[in-house]
């Protein structure tokens, strides 16, 4: 059986999950993307042609109803999106395809002094028939982040890198749906200080006597040729989380 999903977890060699989770699936004319551990509040999904809607259309949402959940228990989450979501149009890298996402783990996730805080807890999903899994482990340096991109793309599946992902061993997937339409996903470790996340998504580091916590944010960001939707796994303190939430 071909894979309809995957599973990406980002870690170190001797580590469990750092950060969330993320699951990327295929179903029916769709694809959807979310991290696990988050109850799902977050929910990115790129719709293919149907026969209500000719062409395809992608989207970014809130459940409201998990949100709360998670608000109630202590954990923050804001968010500006309205109540029916957001679309966006997708960097268009050529004909037919279109980098919809980007997740980003930095590599303060990996560092000791933050490694308590990053650890996602509770235990790993098991790997079933329709799923593939993949652990992206490397050791990051000082500035470096942990890039997935997801493409999207008509016809055939679109590596972003070429062959060069083939000798660096970056590809996952591919997916693809009833639609005809094809998801990959390329891995890549990228400099903060020469491909930055968009603004708002690197909140300051803990400062002596905070307490460190993890943290995810999500935007929009593009040029001419189109947004794309970034998701940003990072470190901050509690203190500014509380603050926030008092806000």
């Amino acid at each position: 059986m071909k894979s309809t999903e995957i599973l990406v977890a980002f870690s170190l060699p001797d580590s469990g999950p750092l950060g969330n989770i993320w699951r990327i699936t295929a179903k029916k004319t769709d694809f959807y993307v979310d991290p696990l551990g988050q109850a799902s509040v977050f929910h990115l999904s790129a719709h293919g042609p149907n026969e209500t809607n000719p062409g395809h259309r992608f989207h970014v949402r809130v459940d409201k109803r998990a949100a709360s959940a998670v608000h109630a228990r202590g954990d923050l989450v804001v968010f500006n999106l309205p109540r029916k979501g957001r679309s966006f149009d997708g960097q268009k890298l050529a004909p037919g395809v279109f980098r919809v996402a980007r997740i980003r783990w930095t590599w303060h996730l990996q560092r000791p002094r933050f490694r308590q805080a990053a650890a996602l807890p509770g235990p790993v999903p098991d790997i079933v028939e329709n799923q593939f899994g993949a652990r992206l482990g490397s050791q990051l340096g000082p500035n470096e982040a942990q890039d997935l991109d997801l493409v999207l793309s008509y016809g055939e599946p679109y590596w972003p890198a070429g062959e060069q992902s083939v000798r660096d061993n970056s590809r996952l997937g591919p997916l693809r749906n009833s639609a005809g339409m094809w998801l990959t996903a390329t891995s890549f470790r990228r400099s903060h200080m020469t491909a930055p996340a968009p603004e708002g998504l690197d909140p300051p580091l803990p400062q002596p006597g905070e307490e460190p916590n993890r943290i995810m944010g999500g935007a929009p960001a593009g040029e001419d040729d189109g947004e794309m939707y970034w998701f940003v796994e990072t470190i901050t303190s509690r203190q500014i989380i509380q603050a926030s939430r008092a806000e």
